[in-house]
């Protein structure tokens, strides 16, 4: 929200209506800021819990991840915002990946 006040605070007055601002760089900017965050969530989701697991963080990953999958497939159809979706489960999916990976190469220098 406080990225899109910024992008807001720029709108010429004339652009302004109904306290909106209708600019024409206004509809990208929202479209890369709902389909961004999100992917930063999906993001979140799946490391933070595993930056706080003693052992077995790829385990954590996946199932938070799931949880994480679950939620954003119910709200995604439910919305029909499929590329926000998409987004979402690959940036989600791309954590799991890195962590996995990560915790590999660590289990193999030990």
């Amino acid at each position: 929200m406080a990225v899109h006040t910024f992008a807001e605070s720029f709108c010429p007055p004339e652009a302004v209506i109904s306290g909106m601002c209708t600019a024409k760089y206004m509809k990208p900017i929202e479209t890369f800021l709902f389909l961004v965050f999100p992917g930063i969530a999906a993001i979140l989701v799946v490391l933070l819990p595993t930056l706080v697991a003693p052992s077995k963080k790829a385990a954590v990953a996946v199932i938070f991840f799931v949880l994480g999958a679950s939620a954003a497939i119910y709200m995604g159809t439910s919305l029909g915002e499929w590329v926000i979706l998409a987004f979402a489960l690959v940036c989600g999916a791309a954590t799991v990946w890195f962590i996995y990976v990560n915790q590999n190469k660590k289990a193999q220098n030990t």
